[in-house]
């Protein structure tokens, strides 16, 4: 019986060690993106029938908007993926924000930070190359109403 309790403590020792273990490493919430990147309030509602907007009535149809207000700090890039509408903050996710770091659509297939060079898949937000730290592109929610979208934080 002695033999029981100790294997009990032990057994008890290697629960507690690994429930704290699991709970220090998932503590992590950030996706690995920089601590500073600005969160703006985005509330924003466009009409797809903007000459602006028009793009996004194709599949792989994307604008990249300014800031007005409504719509981030650095503005957005919206993209008609076939399936569904995505929306990305403009400003680099990887890195502090810096005069080069707004980010920009090339050759239509992917987004870059010119002040780095990071790169990501703009149908997906997915990181392309090792400039990201793996991070993928900050994402707004999306609900299309009819010919409108609405993008929310």
């Amino acid at each position: 019986m002695y033999k029981f309790k100790i294997l009990n403590k032990n057994l008890l020792k290697q629960i507690i060690v690994s429930f704290i273990m699991i709970c220090v490493l998932s503590c992590s919430s950030d996706q690995g993106r920089s601590n500073c990147m600005p969160r703006s309030y985005v509330n924003a509602r466009y009409s797809l029938n903007t000459p602006q907007l028009i793009p996004l009535q194709s599949p792989m149809g994307y604008v990249v908007l300014n800031p007005d207000g409504t719509n981030g700090g650095r503005g957005l890039i919206i993209v008609n993926t076939g399936a569904r509408f995505l929306a990305y903050d403009r400003n680099a996710p990887q890195i502090c924000p810096m005069a080069k770091s707004t980010l920009e659509v090339v050759d239509d297939i992917k987004v870059v930070c010119p002040e780095n060079g990071a790169e990501w898949m703009l149908n997906t937000g997915m990181p392309i190359n090792s400039a990201t730290n793996g991070v993928p592109l900050y994402q707004y929610a999306v609900q299309q109403e009819r010919n409108f979208i609405v993008i929310f934080n």
